[in-house]
Order: structure tokens, then C-alpha cells, then sequence
């Protein structure tokens, strides 16, 4: 039988980067395989799950390139699937109607914890006779449908293809619900009768859900169909290192990171590097490559943190490795509403080995496109006795240079009067930096003058003085 596999998201929030993480290993484990990969929505918590979550879902996955082969297939439009399948278990025995009440099982939930035994079902509605279960069902008393454990089952046991034997006691897990009173499945039963009916061969996941393998075990043996295979493996951990990755530590979703100015492939190669260790040592691999190279069997036993300055290096990585014309593409897709977009071109030469992330343009440049605000704090921070009087003498010299301007008469022509005012020819040219710009970091001076236009840079040296008399 060819691979197949599957990712199962739930729409109960945007894309998160650890469901991208999961999907990436899957896809790759897929396209390696030349097997088949499923999308499967987890739609069932219909409190949480919303279509915007969704949408969020596939275009995330989308942008990332993780792109499916089957679906997206919905569990809210398999209800019947599942009712059949839980009536087949009722049928053959294997499962049971438990007519207990919620606070029937907390009173018993509570009795156990404070006896200091497993929190599982006592199995109270487990030998109801078929009259006791008639007459309740006549009286329209409302049913979960729970799991009949064997109670000779003893160990569960799987070979886990990354961390290898794992063994669980059946009797730790009592007679688990599968079937909700209001017809919607509980998570383990909808995912094993999802999967039965897609002919998934292969379970990768994270290792949180180990605990519910054993589980997911018993209800395929019940279900007489063949167990898929099974890998897990360590979840991405916080900066911190504390705990699975969360809000509490920062930004999770895969289109916080796009509307910074992350782009996919490197989002993509930093996931990747998280989980599995790259062929020769590499850092950079395209989604390409990692198709060919990827193998199950490297993928790290130790969990790794998400560390986003490496993310950003990476991404700046890719940045400098594109053309200009790319980049320029890439910025124009990102700053679909920038005032100014035939000047975006001639800058990326100027800003592409300056920039991190796409978001990084807008500081660097925006003085071109807008008015800067100017701090007294900046200009202090210059070795130069009398700002006002040095701007006049550099707005009298700009406007005596023939035009256009030419660099290396520019720039001879400011190193002369740095000479002349007794300055540092560093500090002259961040004071003129300063004075078109209103800060001290731009693209390479010159180059952006040109770009700013001769008359606009005239212009905001002939008005600073007016607008900031205390410089």
C-alpha cells in the first residue's frame, strides 16, 4: 500500500507555527514516499471553530507552500460516519450506552481523587441488562456512547518509529467515551474512523499525543481494521525553554509572522531545522531539496526552542540570495499600500543588505516618501559646535553643485568643508544624513539624495532651521 498520510487541524484559531511544524514533517514525509498527503478539518468543537479560522488555515498553508493532495475533508459532514460506527461496537458488544449524568461523574471523579485512585469511569452503566437500557432509552434519557475496555487487554503496545516499544496498562484508561449525547464524536473515535476510512498508513505527530495512541490502538482492533504506523516526536518548546510554544512568550501564528515581513521559505527552513537534522551539516535547504533529503529517522530526540533572531538571520539570509527584481516583487506584494511604489525598485539595492525582514524597508526608507520629524537628542549626539551655521554652509554649497549631482564631486565637496568648520567628515555627513532624513541610519547617502530627488533635499535643509529653531 502506498503512504498516506494526513494533517487534522482544528479552526479553532489562526494557523499556529506548531501546526505548521506538523504539517511540514507529514508533507515532506508524503512527497519523500512519492505518497499521498490529507487535509482533514477538525471541525467539531462547534463553540470554538469559526470559517475565518479556517480560511486562516489553508492560506496559511497555503503561502507556506505546504500545498495537500486530498481535501480538505470535514468531520461536521461525517456525523453519520460516525454514529454508524459507534452503533456497529454497541451491536457487536464492544461498546455501551452510559446514561450517567454529568454531575454524577464528577461526584465520582471527586471520590476517586481524594481515595488517590486513577480517574477512570467505574463502569456503572457497563452491565445494564437490555431491558434496564430499553427502558431508559424510552424514557428519553439522554446517552454518551463509551468504549467496553477488555478487561483482559493488559498492555497496550506500540513500536513508535522515532522513539521506539512504548507500553501503556489498559486498565489506566477505563471505558473511555467515544460518543458524545449530542451526536458529535469525542477526538480519539473521530480521528480512528477518519483515518480507517482515508486508509491512512502512517500517524506523525507531536509527542503530546502519544498518551492518546494506546487509545487510538484498541478502537482500530475494535473497528477490525489494520494499525497505521506510528511516530512522534518532541514539540517546539518556548524561548525559555518552559513549556510547549504559546502566546505567552510571543507571537505563534504563521501570519503574525507574514505581516512582519517573514517569508515562507524561510519560516519553512526554520521549522525544519528545529525537528530534523539537515544532510552535511546544512542550514539552508529549499522546500525542494528537503523532499529529496528528508528521512524520518533524523528527526532530533531533544526539543528545540523557538529562537526568532535565528529565524530572523535566516531570513536575511534569503533576502541577500534573491535578485533585486525578486525582492522588489516580494516588497511590492508586501507593501501593497506604500504611497510611493515605482520608488520601491531603485531602493532595494540600497536596503537589501541592511534588511532582515521585509517589514524592515518602511524604517529605513520612509524619509523618502514622507516628512521626517527631527530630534534635538540626534543632533547632539554629533561633535559639531554650531549645528544652524553648518547647515547653512551645506545648504549653500548644494545649491551652488552643478546638476545632477555627482557623487565624487559631492562628496569632495563636503569633505572640504568639514576641513573648512573643523569638523570630523563622518560627523558631516550624518549632519547632512540627519537633516533630510531625521535620523542617523539610512541606505547609503548619496544614492538615497538622488533617489529623495535634488529639489526635495534643498527643500528640508532650506526649512529645518524654520521648523526647528533650536537645533
Amino acid at each position: 500500500m502506498s503512504v498516506r498520510v494526513r494533517m487534522a487541524p482544528s479552526p479553532t484559531g489562526n494557523l499556529h507555527l506548531g501546526t505548521a511544524y506538523t504539517t511540514l514533517f507529514n508533507y515532506l514525509f508524503a512527497r519523500k514516499n512519492k505518497g499521498t498527503f490529507i487535509l482533514r478539518i477538525e471541525d467539531t468543537d462547534q463553540t470554538r471553530s469559526k470559517k475565518e479560522f479556517e480560511e486562516n488555515i489553508l492560506q496559511g498553508l497555503t503561502w507556506l507552500g505546504l500545498t495537500w493532495d486530498e481535501g480538505p475533508y470535514y468531520q461536521m459532514d461525517r456525523l453519520e460516519r460516525y454514529k454508524a460506527a459507534a452503533e456497529k461496537l454497541v451491536a457487536e458488544g464492544k461498546a455501551y450506552y452510559c446514561f450517567c449524568t454529568p454531575e454524577e461523574l464528577e461526584e465520582e471523579r471527586l471520590e476517586k481523587q481524594k481515595k488517590g485512585l486513577p480517574l477512570v469511569y467505574s463502569g456503572k452503566c457497563r452491565n445494564l441488562s437490555g431491558p434496564e437500557v430499553e427502558k431508559l432509552l424510552t424514557q428519553k434519557k439522554l446517552y454518551a456512547v463509551r468504549f467496553k475496555m477488555p478487561e483482559d487487554r493488559g498492555k497496550i503496545s506500540f513500536n513508535d518509529l522515532i522513539y521506539g516499544e512504548i507500553s501503556v496498562d489498559s486498565k489506566l484508561l477505563g471505558d473511555m467515551v467515544i460518543m458524545r449525547s449530542s451526536g458529535i464524536p469525542l477526538y480519539n473515535f473521530g480521528v480512528v474512523v477518519d483515518d480507517i476510512d482515508m486508509n491512512i498508513t502512517h500517524v506523525l505527530r507531536g509527542e503530546d499525543h502519544i498518551s492518546n495512541t494506546p487509545k487510538q490502538i484498541v478502537l482500530f482492533e475494535a473497528l477490525g481494521a489494520q494499525l497505521p504506523q506510528f511516530a512522534h516526536w518532541p514539540n517546539m518548546l518556548n524561548p525559555d525553554r518552559i513549556g510547549k510554544l504559546s502566546k505567552r512568550t510571543g507571537a505563534t501564528s504563521v501570519d503574525e509572522y507574514r505581516k512582519q515581513g517573514f517569508l515562507p521559505e524561510a519560516i519553512i527552513n526554520y521549522l525544519s531545522l528545529l525537528g530534523w537534522t539537515f544532510p552535511k551539516d546544512k542550514e539552508i535547504l529549499s522546500l525542494a531539496e528537503m523532499e529529496q533529503d528528508f528521512d524520518l529517522q533524523l528527526m532530533r530526540l531533544s526539543p528545540a526552542a523557538f529562537d526568532v533572531v535565528k529565524l530572523e538571520w535566516l531570513n536575511g539570509e534569503y533576502i541577500r540570495k534573491m535578485s533585486d527584481e525578486e525582492l522588489t516583487k516580494r516588497l511590492e506584494g508586501f507593501l501593497v499600500d506604500h504611497p510611493d511604489r515605482e520608488k520601491i525598485a531603485p531602493l532595494v539595492p540600497l536596503i537589501k543588505e541592511r534588511i532582515k525582514k521585509l517589514s524592515d524597508f518602511i524604517p529605513l526608507t520612509d524619509f523618502i516618501f514622507e516628512e521626517p520629524e527631527y530630534d534635538v537628542v540626534l543632533f547632539n549626539k554629533l561633535k559639531i559646535p554650531d549645528h544652524k551655521k553648518a547647515l547653512e554652509e551645506v545648504n549653500n554649497k548644494m545649491n551652488t553643485m552643478a546638476r545632477p549631482w555627482n557623487k565624487i564631486e559631492f562628496e569632495q565637496t563636503f569633505q572640504g568643508l568639514a576641513a573648512t568648520l573643523n569638523i570630523s567628515t563622518t560627523d558631516m555627513f550624518q549632519l547632512i544624513r540627519l537633516a533630510v532624513s531625521g535620523q542617523l541610519v539610512t541606505p547609503p547617502l548619496f544614492e538615497s539624495l538622488k533617489i529623495l530627488g535634488e529639489d526635495k533635499t534643498l527643500s528640508r535643509l532650506s526649512h529645518i532651521s524654520e521648523k526647528y529653531p533650536n537645533l
